[in-house]
């Protein structure tokens, strides 16, 4: 009887809603989702609406449906204008969207001019949502180059695997695919097949 219960529930109410839900797993997967609405022609709201769905499938919680709202404000203004200001215009844009959502108030260290300036022993890289997005922001705000964001990324250690590819992928839309070390590359498996599905995508 429970197995036919779990099968019959909707995806998108399968995510736990609970405030110690705030993982960063809908964070770490919700890249390809955003690429996809980049360019569609729908109202913003829409759009929104399709990535707090898709955060919803494992992390139902506002707050993890507003982290992943932020970065793709972000990785959406970085593919318009792939600099360093589109962290401020990304930024900009999420905060008037969720003005009047008080989930907004846990992500207030992203949206001080002093950021960047945060101190090492500050920046949290573990697997709460909000230290996640934090991490991978100040990792691109505090080098200049995509190898160099990532490794420090993996370098603050704690839960290295999710920090690392959500820093990268905001590093990948800064600094481009070329951008990317060859030796990385070289080594990952069926790096063709890879590269065809982003293609299709």
């Amino acid at each position: 009887m429970n197995n036919y219960f779990f099968f019959n529930v909707p995806a998108v109410e399968c995510g736990q809603n609970s405030e110690r839900a705030n993982g960063n797993g809908s964070l770490m997967r919700i890249h390809p989702a955003v690429l996809y609405l980049a360019n569609k022609d729908m109202s913003i709201e829409e759009k929104m609406e399709i990535v707090h769905t898709m955060s919803a499938l494992t992390h139902a919680h506002d707050r993890s449906k507003v982290g992943c709202g932020i970065y793709a404000f972000i990785l959406w203004e970085l593919l318009k204008n792939p600099t360093m200001y589109a962290f401020k215009d990304g930024l900009a844009q999420a905060q008037a969207f969720y003005k009047d959502n008080p989930e907004l108030a846990h992500y207030n260290r992203l949206f001080e001019e002093t950021f960047a300036t945060t101190p090492r022993d500050e920046i949290k890289s573990g697997g709460y949502i909000v230290d996640t997005l934090e991490v991978a922001v100040w990792c691109i705000l505090t080098t200049d180059s995509y190898k160099d964001a990532v490794l420090k990324a993996v370098n603050l250690g704690e839960d290295t695997d999710t920090v690392a590819a959500v820093a990268g992928g905001l590093a990948g839309a800064l600094y481009g695919y070329e951008a990317i070390p060859q030796e990385w590359k070289d080594v990952l498996i069926q790096l063709d097949y890879i590269e065809s599905l982003c293609e299709g995508l």
